[in-house]
Order: C-alpha cells, then sequence, then structure tokens
C-alpha cells in the first residue's frame, strides 16, 4: 500500500510539475475532468474525443444545421 502511494504521489509531483505548466486543462466539455494535454500543439479541448469531443461537434452541427434552416425560413421571398 506505501509503495503505490509513493508511485501515486510522485507521479502527481511529474504531472502538475513546472514541466507540464499550463497542459494541465479541465475539459471543455463540462464533465469536469482534469487531464494533461499530451497533444504536439497543446490545444486539445476535451477529455477525450469519443465522449465529450464527440457531442461537442454534434452540438456544434446541429446548431448549424437549425441555423440554416432559420435563415432559409425568414429569407424573404424576392419578387420575380
Amino acid at each position: 500500500m506505501g509503495q503505490s502511494l509513493s508511485t501515486i504521489a510522485r507521479d502527481a509531483v511529474d504531472c502538475f510539475g513546472e514541466a507540464n505548466h499550463g497542459r494541465v486543462r479541465i475539459c471543455a466539455g463540462g464533465c469536469g475532468i482534469v487531464y494533461l494535454d499530451t497533444s504536439r500543439a497543446a490545444s486539445r479541448r476535451w477529455c477525450t474525443m469519443q465522449r465529450c469531443g464527440n457531442r461537442a461537434k454534434v452540438r456544434a452541427h446541429r446548431a448549424r444545421k437549425a441555423g440554416k434552416a432559420a435563415n432559409a425560413v425568414k429569407a424573404p421571398l424576392s419578387a420575380a
């Protein structure tokens, strides 16, 4: 048990240390998961693409689709 706790503590120090400053983030998908962004550009937004990333992209797609449909309904009929 003591060995396990020391391993976890060492990994936490490595994760939250100076080398990873700015790469520890909270998921933008709203799940609240804290993750270490290991992407090359340090631009990851979600904990995982399968969980929150996909949901966010589906929401954005539906909003765009709904916006296009609303704009089509609101467009005035042109006089011919």
